[in-house]
């Protein structure tokens, strides 16, 4: 089963830099233009590393400027193995939140063993330019979001004494990340016996987690098989499903392209109900079990049929009426003669699950679909049954953030990888 590790993490000073401009959202879900922001906003800006350049020149600089955070004291390491307690507090449509997790090493296990479970497709694009970068800095500044069962939470009513490390907020929307570091070697042990068992759901990460299993392979080659060695493990980010703050976002689609109203109705009579509904209805989460086609020519509910449902679950294996984006595939290849693949290479499809983008985009005149939450448990169904899910299912918030610490890998040495 997964091997919990602590480490010797490196991670910022707080005394060399500003923490609210140094840290930044996971890479993948940055805009072009986003990300040219945060490295603009401070020289020190994890993105720096991070990102890469997505040139050869640019990976090999994200190394020398590794190596030169260090020799001036930008970065520095744990005096000892530690394991991270990291608590995310938040609200949404008026409630309050609070998600926890923890941060540590986890021993890479190949997806065919069952001890680490994907639910999506990665991108043979996407995971070269991340081991690209693993090869040229032999670092981790990100961690991937994994889940797993603890039905009685005990792993979260367990007293830690931890240490706050750094509390960054940030303020839209307002998110308060609180990041502790537990040094306590009882403590470690606890967490490693509770969590050594479990298996772990991917959450966010896939291309990461592919791009270790990758690099492990081609260290193997150079050091051997002996181990197991710092390459052999992946920085985790790890929750439980049952945490009370586990909340899970739809993702909208958004096109930028134009199909009228009718064809809305005509195309889709066979294999749903089309319906219109007041504007009112983009003020509410929609209903499971329904999509909403928005337009500037007017609001629809769309809700698949139950034999269409059947069908496409005889055809798929996969619980098609708990994937809303499932759906939402077929009808945009339907309704725009295009894949949602195809659309958004040619940069007319946009994906967000945030409403304000929704409005702003049908203004510009373009179409949208809205989409109901993908419950959490179908991740850990579809995931357990060895498939994946659509593209874009899941929109797990708040992200974590990227530079809270760091894990360099020594090949030649084991855990815990000072």
């Amino acid at each position: 089963m997964p091997e919990i590790q602590p480490f010797f993490g490196w991670r910022y000073n707080p005394q060399a830099v500003d923490l609210k401009k140094v840290l930044a959202p996971p890479y993948d879900i940055v805009s072009p233009e986003e990300g040219r922001r945060y490295l603009t906003q401070d020289p020190h800006n994890i993105f720096h590393l991070e990102l890469g350049n997505r040139k050869t020149e640019g990976y090999f600089k994200a190394r020398q400027t590794l190596e030169t955070w260090i020799k001036k004291g930008i970065l520095i390491r744990e005096k000892s193995p530690s394991i991270y307690l990291y608590k995310i507090h938040f609200s949404h449509h008026g409630k309050n939140y609070t998600r926890t997790g923890f941060v540590a090493l986890v021993r890479l296990s190949p997806f065919e063993e069952g001890k680490i479970r994907p639910h999506e497709k990665t991108f043979p694009k996407v995971t070269q330019d991340r081991l690209e970068l693993l090869r040229a800095t032999s670092a981790q500044f990100s961690q991937i979001f994994t889940l797993y069962r603890d039905p009685s939470l005990k792993t979260l009513a367990y007293h830690f004494p931890a240490r706050l490390l750094y509390q960054v907020e940030e303020e839209r929307p307002r998110v308060r990340h609180e990041f502790y570091r537990i040094e306590d070697p009882e403590s470690q042990r606890f967490l490693q016996e509770e969590l050594g068992p479990k298996v772990f759901y991917i959450a966010d990460g896939h291309h990461r987690y592919t791009t270790a299993l990758n690099f492990a392979q081609e260290m193997e080659r150079r050091y051997g098989p002996d181990g197991p060695r710092c390459f052999h493990y992946m920085m985790m980010y790890f929750c439980p499903f049952e945490d009370p703050g586990l909340l899970v976002l739809p993702t909208h689609r958004v096109v930028h392209f134009r199909i009228p109203v009718e064809s809305v109705r005509s195309q889709l009579h066979t294999l749903a109900e089309v319906l219109p509904v007041p504007p009112s209805a983009l003020e509410k989460e929609v209903p499971p079990g329904t999509l909403l086609w928005a337009s500037s020519e007017g609001l629809f509910q769309i809700r698949p049929r139950r034999e269409v449902l059947s069908q496409w679950e005889k055809e798929t294996g996969l619980p098609e009426k708990d994937l809303p984006a499932a759906w939402c595939a077929r009808f945009i290849r339907l309704l725009y003669g295009k894949t949602e693949k195809d659309l958004k290479e040619e940069g007319k499809l946009e994906y967000t699950p945030w409403l304000s983008e929704i409005y702003q985009a049908l203004e510009q005149g373009a179409q949208a679909f809205l989409l109901p939450s993908t419950p959490v448990s179908v991740l850990e169904e579809v995931a357990r049954a060895g498939k994946v899910m659509p593209h874009k299912s899941t929109y797990f918030y708040p992200k974590i953030l990227t530079g809270l610490v760091i894990f360099r890998i020594n090949p030649e040495v084991g855990p815990p990888c000072p």
